[in-house]
């Protein structure tokens, strides 16, 4: 059988035809956070229903109309340096917190937290670059 996800996407409307495409127990989180611009992985399935991730968040929902998007190689909860790019960017290091969909740029944007605070600016794939986590400098040799 041919594995079809992940994919990612997101919401950029409430389906019309009420709350039967989303797991009832999933409902009322679904309502908080949907419709909108998080990206959402979707991987795998439960039933009738696919599994969607958003870090921590799962919600289940039956196959609908999302608006598919290209997976750029980050995910919620990865280490990221952020690149000066002619020093555009002030250069640090830090954890993708939000993955956000901007429907001006087509694109995906992140927001970073560097020493478990949230940054403001929203950053593109060109401005990160994947690393290693780094260890607390009480553990550092």
């Amino acid at each position: 059988m041919l594995k079809v996800d992940p994919k990612y996407g997101h919401y950029p409307w409430w389906p019309q035809d009420g709350d039967d495409w989303l797991h009832p127990e999933d409902v009322s989180l679904a309502r908080r956070i949907l419709p909108g611009p998080k990206i959402f992985c979707r991987d795998g399935v439960q039933g009738p229903y696919c599994v969607l991730a958003y870090g921590d968040i799962r919600l289940r929902v039956r196959r609908t109309l999302w608006q598919e998007v290209t997976w750029e190689g980050f995910n919620i909860g990865d280490w990221v340096e952020v690149l000066s790019r002619g020093q555009r960017n002030t250069p640090r290091t830090g954890t993708i917190r939000e993955m956000l969909w901007d429907a001006h740029d087509r694109c995906i944007h992140y927001q970073l937290l560097e020493n478990d605070k949230p940054l403001v600016k929203c950053y593109t794939a060109a401005d990160l670059r994947h690393v290693d986590p780094t260890l607390p400098m009480s553990l550092v040799p």
